[in-house]
This record gives structure tokens, C-alpha cells and sequence, in this order.
């Protein structure tokens, strides 16, 4: 999967930015990532707190 990080870094419209970034988050760590890092998939799946550290430390990379 092609995922356009420029498209979203540069997206002007903070809502849809941040649809965009859930849903490139999701794929890749829920999804894609489930089967090789098990313990990751369980963290971010039961652990909110978590999962908003992971997402937010990821924003600020492609930022």
C-alpha cells in the first residue's frame, strides 16, 4: 500500500489530516504489524493510553 505521508503532513484541514493519519495508523499497526509483533497489538488494542502515546509520537515524525 501506497500511504502519501506529504499529502497528509501538508493537508491544511486538521479533521481530515487527522482521519487520514487514524487511518493510515490503523493499517499499518493493527492490521499489517498484527501477526509479527503480537505484544504491540495488544497493547495498542487494550490500552488507550498507549495507543495515544504511540499515535502521537508517530505525528510528530511526520510532522
Amino acid at each position: 500500500m501506497n500511504y502519501n505521508i506529504p499529502k497528509i503532513k501538508n493537508n491544511q484541514d486538521t479533521h481530515n489530516r487527522e482521519l487520514a493519519f487514524g487511518k493510515i495508523f490503523e493499517e499499518v499497526m493493527l492490521k499489517k504489524n498484527r501477526r509479527n509483533e503480537l505484544d504491540l497489538y495488544k497493547l495498542l488494542s487494550t490500552d488507550a493510553a498507549f495507543k495515544a502515546a504511540m499515535q502521537q509520537s508517530l505525528r510528530q515524525l511526520v510532522s
